[in-house]
């Protein structure tokens, strides 16, 4: 990745101006610079998507009000453990995960992309979001990931469906279909902390079309835009007024 991308959460975090405060999110970026999630269609490691999508949607809530806390945006952070509980002792109230999806092996096509052997998929598009039924506050995650959800529909984003189904006909189930949100009990960020948690998967870099569409500034505003109007929907956040942010 390079340098003036990792600098920009950092450089994001010197925002500040006077406003009400709200409830402190906690933004995770997904995955570490040493295992950095999947490969997309297009070979970019998911990382790379993590980090620049969470510096967005964490611009986008400071700006509505939000205090906001990035964690794992300098790309070092590979405990997982460690990562709700910093949102913990940095005083969060709320963890939103940020991730970028992909498809299981099977379902993924050979292609060549500027000499480059890489792989894609056109069979899975869209977002989905993830609850743990071992997060203690369960019913405020789900609410919120609902939030989420309906808003990013809104915005004219479909949820998809591919997670329902897997390899062997069993795949995770639904929590809340109409709005793309699944149980996934075992997620360690979701279920090893006492915060209302959620994990985005913003959309399927695998699939070509899509994650040309992800790499945009446009659809990373469109999605920052849904994410605040959700949290603001399920009393996360108050939307309105500016507020600090800070980084681990």
């Amino acid at each position: 990745m390079k340098l003036r991308q990792l600098a920009l959460a950092s450089a994001l975090c010197t925002v500040a101006a006077t406003g009400a405060r709200a409830a402190t999110v906690a933004v995770d970026v997904g995955h570490f610079l040493a295992k950095p999630g999947a490969t997309s269609a297009y070979g970019v490691p998911e990382f790379e998507y993590n980090h620049s999508l969470a510096a967005v949607i964490a611009a986008r809530l400071a700006a509505g009000g939000a205090a906001v806390r990035l964690i794992g945006h300098r790309g070092e952070l590979a405990d997982l453990h460690a990562r709700p509980r910093e949102a913990e002792e940095g005083g969060a109230g709320f963890l939103l995960s940020v991730h970028h999806d992909s498809v299981k092996a099977h379902m993924l096509e050979p292609w060549v992309w500027r000499g480059r052997e890489l792989a894609h998929s056109e069979s899975a598009s869209g977002f989905s979001l993830f609850v743990s039924r071992r997060n203690p506050q369960l019913a405020h995650s789900l609410a919120c990931a609902s939030a989420i959800g309906a808003a990013l529909r809104a915005a004219g984003l479909h949820p998809t469906p591919h997670h329902s189904v897997g390899a062997d006909g069993v795949g995770r189930p639904w929590a809340d279909e109409q709005n793309g949100v699944y149980y996934y009990d075992n997620l360690v960020v979701l279920k090893y902390t006492r915060l209302p948690a959620v994990l985005l998967e913003a959309g399927v870099i695998v699939n070509r079309d899509e994650e040309r569409e992800l790499a945009s500034p446009a659809r990373r505003a469109l999605t920052a835009d849904a994410v605040a109007a959700g949290l603001a929907a399920c009393g996360v956040t108050s939307g309105g007024g500016s507020a600090k942010m800070r980084s681990n």
